[in-house]
């Protein structure tokens, strides 16, 4: 038993399991009554990671196994992991904590916008395995005037430091002549590291501003940077289906 991301207190996982209230459960611990891996546990606050065994009363106890998927607006400066060795702010940190949650891919800590995070693992890799052809829009401002050139090079798709880049879609490209900025979206069909920061970087065209705001068929325009809400069974039906080709 330690304290990280992937524990929870021991009087809430009885509670989850559906022995007793939260209250309830403390009643049992501090009566003696609840024994982890074996030892009697009396005091409040136990941390429970996976694998560990919970007996009430003697009887071993189990959390229902409820699949939750939610999908968060990431600021810029959080890290997309479930803990950091740096202490940085997490993901994990900014959506509801009564299950353990990880989140499906990743933003680089500079970038913004939508990110999934779920306990299911199955789902996990239909999102982000690279046989399945999952989309995603992201809103990008960069250093430079973007030249049809270079933009018919990347749609082509771009060989970068012997790494293969599948082509990119552009739309809405502008050009702010004054601050020598041009600003697009872009569509990805492959989720390989820092892509769209190495693919322009390459051109000498810096990224200055990443912004993901859709993910297959799921768009975030309706959450507010920070903000996250729990995906419709619908949604994620959608993205499974969407994943596999089906649609």
């Amino acid at each position: 038993m330690n304290s990280s991301n992937q524990t929870i207190r021991l009087q809430k996982y009885i509670a989850q399991a559906g022995v007793a209230s939260r209250r309830k459960a403390e009643e049992l611990i501090a009566k003696g009554k609840v024994k982890v891996n074996g030892v009697i546990v009396k005091e409040m606050g136990v941390q429970i990671e996976p694998g560990d065994e919970v007996h009430v009363d003697g009887k071993l106890i189990a959390t229902e196994s409820r699949h939750v998927y939610y999908i968060l607006n990431k600021p810029r400066g959080v890290v997309s992991s479930s803990s950091d060795d740096k202490d940085r702010e997490t993901v994990t940190n900014l959506v509801p904590n009564d299950m353990r949650v990880f989140p499906v891919g990743r933003l680089d800590r500079e970038t913004t916008g939508a990110l999934i995070l779920t306990n299911d693992g199955n789902f996990a890799n239909y999102m982000t395995h690279p046989r399945y052809d999952m989309s995603k829009k992201y809103r990008v401002s960069v250093e430079g005037r973007l030249t049809r050139a270079v933009s018919e090079q990347l749609v082509s798709g771009v060989t970068i430091e012997d790494v293969v880049y599948q082509g990119i879609e552009f739309e809405h490209v502008k050009y702010d002549e004054k601050k020598n900025r041009s600003q697009f979206t872009v569509t990805l069909h492959e989720g390989k590291n820092r892509q769209i920061r190495k693919m322009f970087a390459h051109f000498k065209l810096p990224v200055l501003k990443l912004h993901r705001f859709g993910i297959g068929p799921l768009d975030i325009s309706d959450l507010r940077i920070g903000q996250y809400r729990e995906l419709k069974p619908f949604e994620v039906k959608k993205l499974l289906l969407t994943a596999k080709g089906e649609i």
